[in-house]
């Protein structure tokens, strides 16, 4: 079995015990890095270079290392074979840079799933009952001043945008509770996995869905896409809610359409230029807005550490992790 020396960059909250056993029971050298800015980390990096041939580069969740481009890489090179991230996204990383120099990166997209649909569904519940306004109104006196009747949820259409782990988590959560699921996707699933979710183009899904919720990466591809052509293809009315990427909105756009009455409320965990929030969305109560805040829950580091050791044990034991992102040569 090669031996493999793993560098970690940022602080292990919950497995550190499982990690330093991989010493014993995979033969690893475990070094670790944390460091206050990200020119400290680079320093260490270059200066760990020198001494090891580090193979696996373990990333936590660490503000200093939202942008891993191939500064914090190229110093590994050629030896680092796997760089193992936290979280399900994976924009801030170069992956092209990484396939091009034969390293996987591995994301965790299973241990935010459960909490990002729940935070999903807090948010449709807390946009289609009006639940924002309703509070700012006890707030400051108002009562039920103003306040108008809702929709029932119980029928309502709920279009799914990304039918991945987290969108099918949404499906079943909101189905539940009595709601109609329509789903775009890049290809249809299987029948048997679509449990009475309808299967529409993205175009359909945009004119029938009564509340759209996001779930579907940021990509190239993705950026912006829904923007002023989209929303004028949807209902009078419609609700919008987005717990996936913030850019997969155009979020001057989306202002336009709340304005005009298309889109009557939304709710949102993630922003085009977090923390940076569109003012207008930032005093409007007809917004549900969250920090990006889905996955603040007391186990997530418990079970995205544990998923990020899972890869890396796949990745020794195999030479692939679980979850990769990328198909190095």
């Amino acid at each position: 079995m090669t031996k493999h020396t793993i560098l970690t960059l940022g602080p292990i909250r919950a497995y550190q015990d499982e990690l330093r056993a991989l010493e014993v029971t995979h033969g690893a050298t475990v070094l670790q890095l944390d460091k206050p800015t990200r020119e400290e980390f680079l320093e260490e990096i270059a200066s760990v270079a020198k001494e090891h041939k580090v193979t696996i580069l373990l990333t936590t969740y660490s503000p200093i290392l939202r942008n891993l481009n191939k500064d914090f890489v190229e110093p590994l090179l050629p030896s680092l074979r796997l760089v193992a991230g936290i979280g399900s996204g994976y924009e801030h990383v170069d992956v092209d840079f990484l396939t091009a120099h034969g390293v996987y990166y591995s994301n965790t997209p299973v241990g935010v799933s459960e909490p990002t649909a729940l935070t999903t569904v807090m948010l449709i519940l807390q946009t289609v009952r009006d639940a924002t306004q309703a509070a700012a109104n006890v707030r400051s006196g108002q009562w039920i001043n103003g306040l108008g009747f809702t929709p029932d949820v119980r029928g309502l259409v709920v279009g799914i945008i990304g039918m991945g782990r987290i969108g099918k988590l949404v499906r079943d959560k909101v189905t539940a509770l009595g709601m109609k699921v329509v789903y775009s996707n890049r290809k249809r699933l299987p029948e048997a996995e679509e449990k009475g979710a309808t299967y529409l183009s993205f175009d359909e899904l945009l004119q029938q869905a009564q509340l759209i919720s996001i779930h579907c990466p940021l990509t190239p591809e993705t950026r912006h896409l829904l923007s002023d052509e989209q929303f004028a293809k949807m209902q009078d009315g419609v609700f919008i809610v987005n717990t996936a990427r913030g850019a997969v909105i155009d979020e001057a756009a989306l202002v336009r359409a709340m304005q005009s009455g298309k889109v009557l409320r939304c709710g949102l965990d993630t922003f085009e230029e977090e923390p940076k929030v569109h003012p207008w969305l930032a005093e409007s109560n007809r917004a549900a807005l969250l920090p990006h805040f889905s996955c603040f829950t007391t186990r997530i580091f418990r079970d995205l550490e544990l998923e990020i050791l899972e890869n890396i044990v796949a990745f020794m034991e195999k030479g692939t992790p679980n979850t990769p992102v990328n198909q190095p040569q």
